[in-house]
């Protein structure tokens, strides 16, 4: 496939694509595949022609000769690996998936999509492993996602912080007796703040100007804070 150029294997993988399809491809049926223009695809099978890639006779059906139907198949190999990865993978919707399994199909060197073959090869013979990897990505991810989150909002509650975590506060809320037993505790705005642990339905463990103290979330969700740079 060296001596195509992207757009020729592009040309290849619909009529191939089309041919399972349809049985036949047509001018037509390539250019509504590829969303190019009638001469652009008369140009194209002319090229691909001269190459012994397809058989075309003017107005007729576009053939794949053998040579052609391997590099066809080849192309359609890499896109549907690629797809593999980007959608089942690492979880890009299959819409953005096939578009850039499209873009990145025709670039990469033999020994990278050797690799991601037998990258993808390992999750399909170990289903086990696929399945944990996808667990702990989507963990992963949403853990990164909800930094952002944070980051974009940077005003969260005691409560939001996690274990290992600084912040200074930069208001405490509450009424009465509540809110002046936090000021008192030394919870004032710009007090820094580090969490040491937290357990569901039990008290948030802190530090605070060098003191452990226990609090409860209740109380945590009064005090905000953005966190320590």
């Amino acid at each position: 496939m060296d001596a195509l150029t992207p757009s020729l294997e592009d040309y290849l993988e619909a009529i191939w694509t089309i041919s399972l399809r349809e049985k036949v491809a047509r001018v037509k049926d390539i250019s509504k595949v590829l969303g190019v223009k009638t001469p652009s695809v008369v140009s194209a099978l002319k090229s691909l022609a001269s190459r012994n890639l397809v058989r075309h006779e003017r107005y007729g059906y576009i053939e794949l000769t053998e040579e052609g139907t391997k590099k066809a198949q080849a192309v359609d190999d890499h896109h549907k690996l690629m797809f593999t990865l980007l959608n089942e993978i690492i979880g890009a919707d299959a819409e953005n998936a096939h578009k850039d399994a499209c873009k990145i199909e025709h670039h990469l060197s033999k020994e990278t999509v050797k690799r991601i073959k037998q990258f993808v090869q390992f999750f399909e013979e170990h289903p086990e492993e696929k399945t944990l990897f996808i667990s702990k990505y989507k963990q992963f991810i949403a853990r990164e996602e909800t930094n952002v989150k944070r980051e974009k909002t940077e005003v969260l509650t005691l409560k939001d912080l996690r274990p290992g975590e600084k912040a200074r506060v930069i208001e405490v809320r509450g009424k009465g007796n509540l809110r002046k037993r936090l000021l008192d505790m030394g919870m004032v705005p710009g007090t820094e703040v580090e969490i040491i642990s937290a357990s569901r339905g039990g008290p948030l463990i802190i530090r605070l100007d060098g003191m452990r103290l226990g609090i409860g979330m209740g109380m945590a969700r009064k005090i905000f804070v953005s966190p320590a740079k």
